[in-house]
């Protein structure tokens, strides 16, 4: 797998995981896998159903908030947010890694971050959300 791109203290991003993934980063320390990927959006995916199973066998808390960026809405960026309410070392995946990096550029802006600046620490992680801009403003707080 690809290493995880860090974007707080607790929130990393990476992209698609598989079974084989997740022994590797419950010996990184993580708590939390979060799926950002809809079900069956490639042929090549694993399924959600099997990776929780392997996550939850070694111990990992799983969850899924699969993302379409052209239906993203505030109720997606709120769930996000739920799971993240308890502070655990956590890997939010989807097929590259950008829709769960615009859910937290999404969450860090709801809670007073300058957009402008996330966005760019994000991009500056190897992340372009240029392409998602047009899903991402409906939900913007220019301040």
């Amino acid at each position: 797998m690809s290493s995880p791109v860090q974007l707080d203290v607790f929130y990393f991003v990476a992209p698609q995981l598989v079974k084989a993934d997740l022994a590797y980063l419950k010996a990184q320390g993580f708590e939390r896998i979060i799926n950002n990927r809809p079900e069956a959006e490639s042929e090549d995916q694993p399924t959600g159903e099997s990776l929780r199973i392997e996550a939850e066998a070694l111990g990992l808390e799983y969850v899924s908030n699969p993302i379409d960026l052209s239906k993203l809405s505030q109720d997606d960026v709120d769930l996000q947010g739920r799971f993240l309410e308890s502070a655990k070392k956590t890997l939010a995946f989807c097929r590259t890694g950008t829709r769960s990096s615009v859910l937290w550029v999404l969450l860090e802006q709801g809670k007073g971050g300058d957009y402008s600046e996330l966005v760019a620490q994000v991009s500056g992680k190897g992340f372009d959300l240029s392409r998602c801009a047009p899903a991402m403003a409906p939900l913007v707080n220019y301040g």
